[in-house]
Parts: C-alpha cells; sequence; structure tokens
C-alpha cells in the first residue's frame, strides 16, 4: 500500500512538470538595428609595414570585396564570424594516464589529469582556438569573394577582437563586426592582397 502511494505521489508530481514549465516566460528578444555607415569612425589602415608585421600577417588581417554595400558586407562577416566562433579544440589525453592509474589508483590519476588539462589548456588550448578561428574566418571569408589584406596588430585591435578563453561579450562583438563591415565594404585598399 505504501509503494502504491509512493508512485501515485510521483506520478502527480511528475503530471503537473509541463504546467509549471509552460508559466515560464519566453526569453524577450532584442531586435538588432544595423547603424547607419555614415556614423561610424573608419580605422587608420595604412602604415609601412616591418618585417615583423609581415611575419604576423596570418594573425593581423582584414577583408574587403570591391562593390559590396555594408549590410551585404556585415551579413557575411557575421555569418562567418559565427562559423568560426562556434568551434572549440581540447586536448586529448596521453598514454602517461594509464601508468599513473597503475601507480596511484584512479582518484590520484583522474585528479591529476585534471589538473594538467587545465593547465595544459590554459597555456596551449588558447593559442590553438584563436588559431582556428582565425582560419575558418579566412576560409569563409575567402570562399565569399573578400581578399584579404595584412595590417599591424597595434591597428588591428582597434577595430578586432581575439577570444581564447572565452566569447566576447555581444556589444563588444558587434560593436567590432560593424567596423570590419565598414572596412569591408569601404575604400579598395592600396596594399597587396593576401590571399587565403
Amino acid at each position: 500500500m505504501r509503494s502504491v502511494s509512493l508512485v501515485t505521489a510521483v506520478a502527480v508530481a511528475f503530471a503537473s512538470m509541463p504546467v509549471g514549465a509552460q508559466e515560464q516566460a519566453a526569453p524577450q528578444i532584442v531586435p538588432y538595428e544595423l547603424p547607419d555607415p555614415a556614423t561610424l569612425a573608419m580605422p587608420k589602415l595604412d602604415f609601412t609595414p616591418t618585417p615583423a608585421d609581415e611575419a604576423d600577417f596570418d594573425k593581423y588581417f582584414y577583408f574587403h570585396r570591391e562593390g559590396t554595400g555594408f549590410a551585404e558586407a556585415y551579413s557575411d562577416i557575421r555569418e562567418c564570424d559565427a562559423l568560426a566562433s562556434g568551434s572549440s579544440i581540447y586536448l586529448d589525453g596521453s598514454a602517461a594516464m594509464a601508468g599513473a592509474m597503475a601507480n596511484y589508483g584512479v582518484l590520484a590519476a583522474g585528479i591529476g589529469s585534471a589538473v594538467g588539462g587545465l593547465i595544459a589548456d590554459a597555456i596551449f588550448g588558447s593559442a590553438a582556438r584563436r588559431q582556428q578561428r582565425r582560419i575558418n574566418l579566412r576560409n569563409c571569408m575567402g570562399f565569399k569573394g573578400y581578399q584579404r589584406y595584412g595590417i599591424s596588430g597595434e591597428l588591428w585591435k582597434d577595430f578586432n577582437f581575439e577570444e581564447g578563453h572565452g566569447r566576447k561579450k555581444e556589444g563588444e562583438r558587434d560593436d567590432a563586426l560593424e567596423i570590419q563591415a565598414l572596412v569591408a565594404s569601404g575604400p579598395k585598399p592600396e596594399t597587396k592582397e593576401l590571399g587565403l
């Protein structure tokens, strides 16, 4: 009799759950309005590259496509940014874990691997995620017909962002993407095209 009461109580509790879930308010969607490009400031792009700058053109670059409007450039950059930042890299374990488990036990090996993995990811994972994001962004924008141009790291930081340890806040991200779209749809750069 007691088990029947318990089963009935659990069934009533589960039956009432969908009703409670339906009463929750849906998250409010805030529409995004594309700014007027005339209100945005074009960043400084002209500079005399040093050999060190040229060596870093795989990290520091911007895009441009002839005959592209601001709205189209923003749409393309936003799409490629979403594609590029949606991926993650996690480093694999090693055979050392099996040896540690045999010598010290599963708990010690698990704790040591977790701590070691966190440290290794903080050191190597961030750089690998940034590199993967840059490559994906270059491939996506290249597929859409944009040309890539090199820029110094200092000038690049004025209208770009890097994310290796986490995603940028949407406001900062949108501001940077708007300026990138302004550059991509602006006057054709006079510097050399880099290709992919």
